[in-house]
């Protein structure tokens, strides 16, 4: 008999029935455990997840009732108040109108002085913007990746906060007098190393638009430094030594390696110092005692002259600029995928 009629081996049946029947079995739970998992989920898990919900909501009300108080509120009132009609003893806020509105859009020219103000606030903004991450960059990056020790590294970032620790019209004035001005360190540093004399300095530092930037870079610098300097000590070093290690010199890594996990805290800090430039008015009459101008003292003078309704308007197209602005920086770097 030729050996194609010989039975199965005995052993081989069995390992085959014994698959077929784990095969069945897995295939019965695939069926019905989509059904228990819902079940348990509906009897277990449920109300466990509505407490959850409930202890979460009662975490976020108070930050939430803030915000809607103080945040969301004023900002409701102030488009309310732009469309209020101006009469000759002051406004009327029953009736309205897009006067206020027409004042500022038509005609649309740089000619008129709020859009001077505007532009001249921007052109300040995007200077500060660009000098703070010029400068703080570095500081930033020397704090994180060049300092070694966690504590060296606290003791200096305190060190770096120190300017803080004084008041923001404190910080202003110091700025303006004892460095500023003709006779301010500055132009003395200038005159010392030949360049300048006091009476006839190189640099106009006095009450100039040229003292309002540079305070201000001064001023708001370290919102750029702190998102950098933590997004830094987050870079994975051995990124960094597989870059070299595959031939990148310091640039090709830096831009390959490291500026792509800091482009989040280069935007956060971006955005903080835009917002707070383009809006200010504190430090622009401190610094220049009112031989310069902003957008911020425009809508600050017309609110000291009880003209509300036109204030407000001016406020609102600020808030339509800042948050193009915002958009604009944003697009920069995609923060949901990146943080």
């Amino acid at each position: 008999m030729s050996s194609s009629s010989t039975p199965e081996h005995p052993g081989d049946e069995a390992s085959r029935v014994a698959l077929e029947e784990v095969e069945e079995a897995e295939s019965l739970l695939e069926q019905h455990l989509p059904k228990a998992e819902r079940a348990l989920g509906e009897r277990g898990g449920g109300g466990r997840g509505r407490r959850g919900g409930l202890i979460t909501l009662a975490w976020g009300l108070p930050g939430f009732l803030w915000l809607g108080f103080f945040l969301v509120a004023p900002l409701v009132f102030i488009v309310l108040v732009s469309f209020w009609t101006t009469t000759s003893t002051g406004f009327d806020s029953s009736r309205w109108t897009l006067h206020n509105y027409g004042v500022l859009l038509h005609p649309f020219s740089l000619n008129n002085a709020y859009w001077e103000n505007m532009l001249r606030s921007f052109e300040t903004s995007v200077i500060a913007v660009a000098a703070c991450l010029v400068f703080g960059f570095p500081v930033a990056y020397f704090l994180a990746m060049k300092v070694q020790k966690l504590q060296y590294q606290i003791a200096l970032f305190i060190l770096a906060l120190a300017p803080f620790w004084t008041s923001f019209t404190t910080r202003s004035v110091a700025w303006t007098y004892p460095l500023m001005g003709s006779q301010g360190a500055l132009n003395q540093a200038l005159t010392w190393l030949g360049v300048s004399s006091l009476n006839h300095p190189l640099l106009d530092t006095q009450f100039s638009l040229l003292s309002v930037r540079l305070a201000m870079i001064q001023l708001y610098i370290l919102f750029m430094v702190t998102p950098i300097f933590f997004l830094l000590a987050q870079v994975d070093r051995h990124a960094i030594e597989a870059a070299r290690d595959l031939g990148g010199n310091w640039l090709k890594t830096f831009r390959e390696v490291i500026l792509p996990q800091t482009m989040p805290g280069i935007v956060i800090g971006s955005i903080f110092i835009f917002v707070l430039t383009m809006g200010e008015y504190g430090t622009v009459n401190v610094i220049s005692q009112g031989a310069v101008s902003s957008v911020g003292t425009y809508i600050q003078n017309l609110t000291a002259g009880i003209q509300y309704p036109q204030g407000a308007a001016a406020a609102v197209m600020l808030v339509l600029v800042l948050i193009l602005g915002v958009f604009g920086i944003t697009r920069f770097a995609n923060l949901r995928e990146e943080v």
